[in-house]
């Protein structure tokens, strides 16, 4: 697997990042995933009740399930991961906010008394971002608040951690003790899973070229970010096949917390100054990679999607930005743009906006940084204003990184108005209500731009058409094999 950039972590709880998810749901799992139709099902749990008031869980889990350490998954281990899901994950903390107390039942049982009806909790739970992984109760209480180091990634997934040279590969091994549920038709991350190879070599390979050559060579079964161009010429190859799937959105992100952006007029003149079909078009080219879409969630995620409240998505009028901009607070001193140069796509982002920001009277500076040292700089308002990321598909408001509220991620955005929404979201019940929020969130995003959304992103990878891939979301090398024809 020639991978494009190196995750921080492979904590899959502690990180909404697709490098780390993409390598951690093969190691950890969850009480409930999404199945091929992103419809939840259950994964170590079997099950779960909820009383007449809507404010007590009971969830029932598998037994006989063995961690990759030799222990078997009880309600011990459950309730630690939650406990630390609850401090360390971006959903977590939402989910936190509503959770009275967790006790056990019994060593298959659980039960979870919240405060309030909160109508997204298994949603929650089942989030295959910042995600609930079950992981040994001494595990959990060792790493509280930090990150999993190597000696703590212990899952009950269908591979395990096996070594990390850094820079170079992450190796994965076949968990030979794995307990797969048993259902064929589920697909996505739960069902039947089996482990065909035993080993996965994650192979760091930034060079886009590089990996695209490997792959053809034999070098790589699977070449990660192969950029969309390059599509019509590979998709009729003996050699390798296209993989392609939804993968969110790219945006750029300003840093609210101090000025020019903490100014709402110089975030309506950005706005205006953005002309997103011409951002689009000389990013991806191939119409097939990207579409013009204001809503938050894709139009594939039927309970998620509205396009309601998306008018202000394509602004661009040159003459309003550079009028916004005189009536702003900007002082003529010159941005600075950051970006991962390991992506492609980024750097094309970047330089675009870069010049139709300059041609309204903003100065840009672009500085672009390797993916690790990017997600150090970005933590710090001092080193950016704004930022160019994409975010892989979300399938909760509360699982949106870019409006975690106060955080990096969202450039330290803070809305009364948003937290309020979110709420509103936790206790919406029926379809109706659940699209009149999402409706106000498009609106409130337009209103108070604490990002801007350029267009949703499909992915493009390849594999060898000797390996028997089924393509959903995101890597993943469970029913997985490769034949030598």
């Amino acid at each position: 697997m020639a991978y494009a950039s190196e995750p921080d972590t492979l904590d899959w709880s502690f990180t909404s990042a697709t490098a780390t998810r993409d390598i951690g749901w093969n190691i950890f799992e969850t009480l409930f995933a999404l199945d091929k139709n992103y419809t939840i099902k259950p994964l170590l749990a079997t099950g779960y009740k909820v009383s007449s008031d809507k404010k007590t869980y009971t969830i029932t889990l598998r037994k006989h399930v063995p961690f990759q350490d030799g222990s078997v998954m009880s309600a011990d281990d459950v309730i630690a991961s939650l406990d630390r899901w609850r401090k360390v994950s971006s959903v977590g903390q939402i989910t936190n906010s509503y959770i009275k107390k967790v006790s056990k039942l019994n060593d298959q049982t659980l039960r979870v008394d919240l405060k309030t009806p909160y109508s997204s909790f298994i949603e929650s739970m089942s989030a295959p971002k910042s995600a609930l992984a079950i992981i040994p109760e001494k595990i959990a209480k060792q790493a509280l608040d930090q990150p999993l180091n190597t000696k703590q990634l212990i899952g009950t997934g269908p591979y395990q951690f096996a070594k990390w040279d850094k820079g170079q590969k992450i190796e994965l091994k076949r968990f030979k003790k794995y307990a797969s549920r048993k259902e064929t038709n589920w697909g996505g991350l739960t069902g039947k899973k089996t482990a065909y190879f035993d080993k996965i070599d994650y192979l760091i390979v930034k060079d886009t070229t590089v990996r695209q050559n490997g792959l053809k060579t034999g070098l790589y079964d699977y070449a990660q970010g192969i950029p969309s161009d390059l599509y019509d010429t590979l998709k009729n190859s003996k050699q390798v096949a296209p993989v392609t799937y939804i993968n969110g959105y790219s945006t750029l992100t300003p840093d609210k917390s101090e000025p020019p952006f903490n100014d709402l007029k110089a975030r309506q003149a950005l706005n205006a100054a953005l002309n997103k079909k011409a951002i689009a078009q000389a990013t991806y080219g191939n119409q097939k990679f990207y579409q013009l879409d204001g809503a938050l969630f894709d139009p594939s995620q039927k309970q998620l999607y509205t396009k309601e409240g998306t008018a202000g998505y394509l602004a661009y009028n040159k003459a309003k930005a550079k009028r916004l901009l005189k009536e702003s607070s900007y002082d003529g001193k010159p941005l600075t743009i950051i970006y991962s140069n390991d992506n492609d796509n980024y750097k094309r982002i970047a330089e675009i906006v870069k010049q139709q920001m300059e041609e309204v009277g903003f100065k840009v500076n672009l500085v672009p940084y390797e993916w690790t040292t990017f997600l150090a700089k970005w933590k710090d308002p001092k080193n950016w204003d704004l930022e160019v990321v994409g975010w892989s598909t979300r399938f909760s408001p509360s699982e949106l990184g870019m409006l975690v509220l106060n955080s990096n991620n969202s450039g330290w955005y803070e809305s009364q108005k948003w937290s309020s929404l979110l709420t509103q979201w936790g206790k919406a019940d029926t379809d109706v209500q659940r699209k009149a929020v999402l409706k106000q969130m498009n609106e409130t995003v337009y209103s108070e731009l604490p990002f801007y959304k350029i267009a949703n992103e499909s992915s493009f990878d390849l594999r060898s058409t000797k390996l028997h891939y089924d393509s959903w979301l995101g890597e993943r090398f469970w029913n997985t094999w490769k034949t030598s024809e």
